[in-house]
């Protein structure tokens, strides 16, 4: 069954192992969002359209149709296991209680979003084979030239923003232009730095642009670019932010660039990937009596099963944005 994990989380009958769950997307908001599809024995086959059948068209009376196929692909991916021990010294507990023990896995949550989340936009099984590959990987611009990076090619999922050395200012005409090469978009992925630059543009009469905001069923806030969520990855935390300005653009230069994502988080989308849903074990006090765990684990991976699901903007830099 096709899940987010809210969705799932709800199901759940242990209040402690729901109330896990529900923290991975108030740390980080694409866990909230993206669907999960089981993957028995921890891989997940699929197919994708290659090329169209070249034979279909109109034909004369008594005329004999002719023959043909298209191309299909055939894909695999594969889940990879993501875990974690949070013990808590049992002396800590009879001293502060067991806010204490909450305190820890709420640290070790965040700490365990964050890493997800990472993998999912920057892993690379080639080089740590013990992760998935993440979607840059995946987001590759088809051909050579300005010609591939500037939208006339659908193939190719990457488009640069801009070409000059070094990047340059986020256009909007540029975002406009990678929503449209996605096919059923539902989520904007963008550094934090970014979205708030939006309602300045916004202010400006000379670049205006989509952004608004609302409020969701649970009160919070959403702001969106042209109807579509935007998300940041993670919250404030000591550990980076989201899509940091550390990329070379496509015309080289510095590393003083980032990317923007457009998504579609659907069930023939960008979706995740999973052996079983995501297991929380309160394992109480151990044998040598020090310590109290809770042990968390969810063998997952992710795939993209339409080939326009996605597209990254690259060569963005971190200054207003124009139109």
């Amino acid at each position: 069954m096709v899940h987010t994990l809210p969705e799932y989380a709800k199901t759940v009958p242990d209040l402690k192992s729901r109330a896990v769950m529900e923290l991975f997307p108030a740390e980080a908001d694409i866990r909230g969002v993206i669907p999960f599809k089981p993957a028995p024995g921890g891989r997940y086959g699929y197919m994708r359209e290659g090329a169209l059948p070249n034979n279909m068209g109109f034909r004369g009376i008594n005329e004999t149709p002719s023959e043909g196929h298209g191309l299909i692909n055939d894909y695999t991916e594969q889940c990879f296991p993501i875990a974690g021990n949070i013990d808590v010294d049992r002396v800590l507990i009879n001293r502060y209680g067991m806010e204490r023990r909450s305190m820890e896995e709420r640290m070790s949550i965040k700490k365990k979003a964050k890493v997800w989340i990472d993998t999912f936009m920057d892993g690379d099984n080639a080089t740590e084979p013990r992760e998935f590959t993440g979607i840059k990987q995946r987001l590759q611009a088809v051909g050579s030239g300005a010609t591939s990076v500037d939208g006339s090619n659908y193939e190719s999922r990457l488009i640069a923003n801009s070409t000059a050395s070094g990047g340059g200012a986020l256009s909007l005409s540029m975002l406009d232009l990678a929503i449209s090469l996605v096919e059923n978009p539902t989520h904007i992925l963008m550094p934090k730095k970014m979205k708030h630059r939006l309602p300045a543009a916004v202010r400006d009469a000379g670049v205006g642009g989509l952004y608004t905001n609302d409020k969701n069923d649970m009160g919070h806030r959403v702001e969106m670019y042209d109807g579509l969520p935007i998300l940041t990855g993670y919250g404030i935390t000591p550990l980076g932010a989201f899509l940091p300005f550390n990329e070379v653009g496509y015309g080289g230069g510095s590393a003083v660039t980032c990317s923007i994502y457009v998504m579609s988080f659907t069930e023939m989308g960008v979706c995740g990937i999973e052996t079983s849903a995501m297991e929380v074990k309160d394992l109480g006090l151990l044998d040598d009596g020090v310590y109290y765990r809770t042990n968390i684990e969810h063998d997952t991976g992710i795939c993209i099963e339409s080939p326009y699901a996605a597209i990254r903007l690259s060569s963005i830099t971190d200054a207003a944005i124009v139109k």
